[in-house]
């Protein structure tokens, strides 16, 4: 069993996984990447884009019915065996170009499971027999899966996690229970309810997307939005029990009620997936929670290992894992000093309302130390809104109010996910707040409100004849 050699080996082949093959090569390393699974990981085959996908059939469900006796005639019914079928030969399209794109940068691709023989040696065994590949760096990227719980233990049929929902075709449920008012919970939730499920999401905290980048007021307008299409929101709210029969799931909630489901879905947060890498043998560490241990640069304890995704601590979004690939790539093959920085990545989700931000919200702003201030503007006054009938959501640009440093912003709203890019070039940008007002702007348009937020902030710095500093938080010198 003779050795291969590489510059870098890649583990896993998701957003983190591919992205770091891809700028590795373009640097000029000797490439492996190694799969065990589907290629494209869980993004491609059970997370983002057949969520993506789903999600924009639902989206044009409710945007035609909108415009019923607005230039539309005739109800439209989704199908939903047609969006599963429809789904899948979009991930597949996408999977089948793997091969096309990482040959052509020479990458070599090894199938199986790999698994650490100490810190430069890797074994991977496949279905044609066992390969042992041999390199000075290795990145980690082998990402996560849901978490389980114990409330509601999984059985693959009427019990379900993301994983049973996005590769599987389960029949349309007639009611559906989503276990976690997080961004798979948010997302799915939708998704069933346009395509004509009656569905309730469950959430122990008091508000949807329960975590500190979002800002509460996203929340509340999605929450809003959500009960008024007509799911079933318990908010503050756990699952004290389920038992599947004959006729469903029975589900007792912690609030005395119960209910009968026909698909329970649990989305209550993913775990990191590293069985099998026999990480002792290269000396690489994890926490009390099976993440690796990474340092700033995303090296972990093992000098000339990396960790990327969700594998590692921190957030779990291919967002971040994309993110996580360019530090490291570029640290591992090309000798960079690059640290990772996740207030520049935005995070996104596709729901009754997409949603979107980047860096501080306020609260955060006002616990590092900053006096901020939230320039805001709402859909409702958006000319392109009313030219779409979709006036629901808000900008808001968070700045520092005595400097006009730009800090962070949110949009609710469509194409919020597209217009999310603006706000985090100005927090990169030297000119800060200054970079929303000089940009030329088409009309009319959703990014055009970006400048109509900041208008009145801008126009007072320029009267106070103030000196500032106008930088984002994380321009680079």
């Amino acid at each position: 069993m003779g050795a291969t050699g590489y510059d870098l080996v890649v583990i896993g082949s998701g957003p983190g996984g591919y992205k770091a093959a891809v700028t590795a090569a373009h640097l000029g390393a000797r490439v492996a990447l190694v799969e065990r699974d589907l290629p494209g990981g869980t993004c491609l085959n059970q997370g983002c884009i057949p969520k993506k996908t789903l999600a924009y059939l639902a989206a044009l469900i409710e945007d035609v019915s909108a415009l019923q006796g607005r230039g539309l005639a005739g109800k439209v019914r989704g199908d939903f065996a047609g969006a599963l079928r429809h789904r899948d030969e979009v991930v597949a399209g996408i999977r089948s170009s793997f091969p096309v794109w990482l040959r052509r940068l020479g990458i070599r691709v090894h199938r199986g499971q790999a698994r650490f023989l100490d810190r430069r040696r890797i074994e991977v065994a496949g279905e044609d027999g066992t390969t042992v590949l041999e390199a000075d760096r290795v990145i980690i990227a082998t990402g996560s899966e849901p978490r389980r719980l114990d409330a509601c233990p999984v059985d693959g049929e009427r019990i379900i996690t993301s994983r049973e929902f996005m590769l599987g075709h389960p029949s349309q449920p007639r009611r559906a229970l989503m276990v976690g008012g997080g961004t798979i919970g948010c997302e799915l939730g939708y998704v069933l309810h346009q395509f004509g499920s009656e569905v309730t999401i469950v959430e122990r905290a008091g508000r949807l997307l329960d975590r500190p980048c979002i800002p509460e007021r996203a929340s509340a307008l999605l929450a809003r939005k959500l009960q008024r299409l007509g799911v079933d929101l318990r908010l503050g709210t756990t699952v004290a029990a389920a038992e599947p029969g004959p006729e469903g799931v029975r589900v007792y909630l912690s609030d005395g009620s119960e209910a009968l489901f026909d698909l329970v879905l649990v989305a209550v947060g993913r775990r990191p997936r590293t069985a099998g890498l026999a990480l002792e043998s290269a000396g690489v560490a994890v926490d009390g929670h099976g993440f690796i241990v990474t340092n700033e640069h995303l090296e972990t304890t093992a000098p000339g290992i990396y960790a990327v995704g969700d594998v590692k601590g921190g957030p779990m979004t291919a967002n971040a894992a994309l993110h996580d690939a360019k530090v490291a790539a570029t640290n591992a093959a090309g000798g960079g000093s690059l640290q990772r920085n996740y207030n520049i990545v935005p995070i996104v989700i596709d729901s009754a309302l997409e949603i979107a931000a980047v860096g501080l919200t306020e609260g955060r702003a006002e616990d590092a130390g900053f006096e901020p201030d939230v320039a805001r503007a709402s859909l409702g006054g958006s000319p392109k809104a009313r030219t779409r009938h979709d006036v629901e959501g808000f900008i808001e640009v968070v700045h520092d109010e005595e400097t006009g440093q730009m800090l962070g912003g949110c949009i609710v709203g469509p194409e919020a996910g597209e217009q999310i890019q603006m706000l985090t070039a100005a927090c990169q940008s030297r000119k800060g707040l200054w970079f929303l007002k000089e940009i030329s702007y088409s009309h009319p348009s959703w990014c055009e409100e970006l400048e109509n937020a900041i208008d009145p902030y801008t126009a007072a710095f320029i009267r106070s004849g103030r000196e500032v500093f106008r930088a984002g938080i994380y321009a680079s010198e």
